[in-house]
């Protein structure tokens, strides 16, 4: 008996997500979607949700940019995550980009795990973001993303807390003062 796929296209839309990509039409033995997602702090994280008959449903982010030399600390934390946070992973990818990742097995597969899964990496790239910046962007210089709303708002209020019930703890981390170069120093006090 074959098993039935599932409509991930319907429920991509049904949880207000848009797909930016896509490979394999609807019902096919294996298909896979783009979209990019918004969290609370972190914006623009751009995932590919792949079905593969008999195996399941694969989600992974493309944590940060291509070719970043990511250092060593950085990729620790990483990997301690994996320990720290539930049904997601850090992994690398043959040309050393960070993947953040969750899977799925097939007879898993429903609209609320599907939103669960998007919602714990959105929920996973927030909190680890100032820890991670230099994976996420160049220099680590993290956009000024205050007052952007997420685009996938409706997802995130209908399944943040679940998710983050099922997580330990966490406070955003205090804003740090910029700090000063050499030459300010000099200067003196700043004014």
């Amino acid at each position: 008996m074959r098993e039935a796929v599932p409509p991930i296209d319907a429920w991509l839309a049904e949880l207000g997500v848009e797909v930016v990509g896509a490979s394999g039409a609807a019902g096919s033995e294996a298909i896979s979607r783009d979209v990019v997602l918004d969290g609370e702090r972190r914006f623009d994280l751009r995932v590919t949700v792949a079905w593969v008959s008999g195996i399941g449903l694969s989600l992974w982010a493309y944590y940060g940019l291509e070719a970043m030399e990511i250092p060593k600390r950085v990729l620790h934390r990483m990997l301690r995550a994996n320990f720290d946070y539930p049904y997601v992973k850090f992994a690398m990818t043959d040309d050393d980009r960070p993947m953040l990742v969750s899977e799925l097995p097939a007879p898993a597969v429903t609209l609320p795990e599907l939103a669960r899964g998007l919602v714990r990496l959105t929920v996973v790239a927030d909190r680890l973001l100032e820890e991670t910046a230099s994976a996420v962007v160049d220099r680590a210089v993290l956009p000024d993303w205050s007052g952007r709303a997420p685009r996938n708002r409706a997802l995130l209020d209908g399944y943040r807390l679940e998710v983050e019930g099922e997580m330990p703890a966490w406070q955003p981390p205090l804003a740090r003062r910029a700090r000063r170069s050499p030459l300010a120093w000099l200067r003196g006090p700043a004014r």
